[in-house]
């Protein structure tokens, strides 16, 4: 049994559930002159989902694709990397028991050979894995790009996405949608998911209800604000050497928190400026968690085509209303139910936030609203690696610390090379051949918050840009 197996075999009794143990048969990488197989596996566990497998090293690499495959490249798919499986799972019908890991239907919706572009190995460990499916649904060109973003959970997984490529298979998801169009089994033409399940006695099976979940010690009552100023990080050269600190990534987007009273959803932008006709989906997705009341922070992102936070495609999202390329990021909770979790440390806020993303209605859509996760390593190799894939930096938390409005010294950023952010406050008149402007006037908030004059910059710019700015 390779090694790979072990997480997969911890986590099942097979004395309990007719899942293969991973025995039979080893990786045949030369048959069908060097194609490996894939499975896509519909499986209606606590979510319906669909897991899908590509054959690489003796082992079925394996992603859980909330919403399954798109032949559309503009729905880049959310894939979360689980834990390999054996070969002969591919061949796997039935039923896992309740109780058991994955408990629920699972039928084989999609199988056949895939095909990679490439040294397959190096692709996989690069975080970005592009071949040809030959199914009996699927075809065509895909690329799976990990995001290097995590779930939520105590050992959060890493987040692909499954991209299809462009090529004659491309067909545009407001006209087809092929989980929907072929839902059934290629191997006895069944389907799950059709229907609500029920528990054994023939009730409706009930679901933790996120307005009823605890708040953590140390909250208290308190009305809902109007308004909310966020936290803001401070930027620091280097990590700090005592406490107990979180790590996260720093998003390339929109800081937006967001306001739940009741039926009424609201998203703003840091300022206070209110977003929600710009990001409709989020809003309809925070309304579906439940919450009575709430205050929630986060960042809206859109993924680019190498996996990570794309500042320009997030501003393209919103001028041609592509709303539903942005993905939500949670993660803080500074309100929530009718109580004040300002005072509560950071460690606590984050687990209430996860317990509530865990126990939302099972058809939430988890790729327009996502928990922000924390990475377990030194700051050092966490900024190292996030410069490496052109990310900004990192954004480290003090675990203890509580949630204060402003810029504070327990939330730091550590950034990739020596950027600074500037407000542009005017522009010159242009001199000599130049049209359009001079230079641009700059400013800089200081550690008070207040705006001050940081000089100006002419170089850079030309003729059609300099046009641009002054006319649009």
């Amino acid at each position: 049994m390779p090694r790979h197996l072990a997480d997969y075999r911890r986590k099942r009794d097979f004395t309990q559930t007719q899942e293969p143990a991973g025995a039979r048969r080893k990786a045949d990488e030369q048959r069908d002159h060097g194609a490996l197989h894939f499975v896509i596996q519909k499986h209606d566990a606590t979510r319906l989902h669909y897991d899908f497998r590509l054959e690489l090293d003796g082992t079925l690499k394996s992603w859980a694709v909330p919403k399954g495959p798109s032949l559309d490249p503009a729905d880049k798919r959310l894939a979360v990397h689980v834990e390999d499986h054996p070969l002969d799972y591919a061949d796997f019908e039935g039923h896992i028991p309740e109780g058991q890991y994955g408990g629920g239907d699972v039928i084989v919706w999609d199988r056949g050979t895939w095909r990679p572009h490439g040294d397959p190995r190096k692709a996989y460990r690069d975080g970005k894995l592009k071949f040809d499916l030959h199914g009996e649904k699927l075809h065509g060109a895909w690329a799976l790009v990990r995001t290097h973003l995590h779930g939520t959970g105590r050992h959060p997984k890493e987040q692909w996405l499954l991209i299809k490529e462009r090529d004659d298979q491309v067909r545009a998801s407001s006209d087809y949608d092929v989980t929907q169009a072929l839902p059934a089994s290629v191997i006895t033409g069944e389907n799950v998911g059709a229907k609500p399940k029920a528990k054994a006695d023939g009730r409706k099976a009930q679901r933790a209800d996120p307005a009823q979940v605890q708040p953590p010690a140390g909250a208290v009552p308190g009305t809902l604000p109007k308004t909310l100023e966020p936290q803001l990080a401070t930027l620091v050269d280097a990590p700090p050497r005592q406490g107990e600190w979180n790590y996260e990534v720093k998003f390339d987007g929109y800081r937006i928190l967001a306001r739940i009273d009741g039926n009424t959803v609201r998203l703003f932008s840091r300022n206070g400026r209110d977003w929600t006709a710009k990001l409709p989906r989020q809003a309809r997705t925070l309304q579906a968690l439940g919450l009575r009341e709430a205050w929630l922070d986060g960042e809206v992102v859109v993924m680019g085509e190498r996996g990570v936070p794309d500042f320009q495609a997030l501003q393209n999202a919103f001028e041609t209303a592509h709303a539903e390329h942005i993905a939500y990021y949670l993660f803080d909770i500074p309100f929530c139910n009718g109580m004040d979790l300002r005072g509560v440390p950071l460690r606590e806020r984050r687990a209430l936030l996860e317990r509530i993303l865990d126990a939302a209605p099972g058809n939430l859509d988890r790729e327009a609203v996502l928990f922000s996760g924390t990475f377990h390593a030194a700051p050092e190799d966490l900024l190292s690696s996030a410069c490496s894939m052109s990310l900004e930096g990192v954004i480290g938390k003090r675990a203890d610390a509580p949630y204060r409005a402003g810029r504070s010294p327990a939330w730091i950023k550590l950034k990739c090379g020596q950027r600074q952010e500037f407000v542009i406050g005017g522009y010159s008149a242009p001199k000599g051949s130049r049209s359009g402007f001079g230079a641009l006037l700059l400013g800089v908030y200081d550690d008070a918050g207040k705006l001050r004059y940081a000089g100006r910059v002419g170089t850079g710019f030309n003729e059609t840009s300099c046009t641009l700015c002054t006319t649009s």
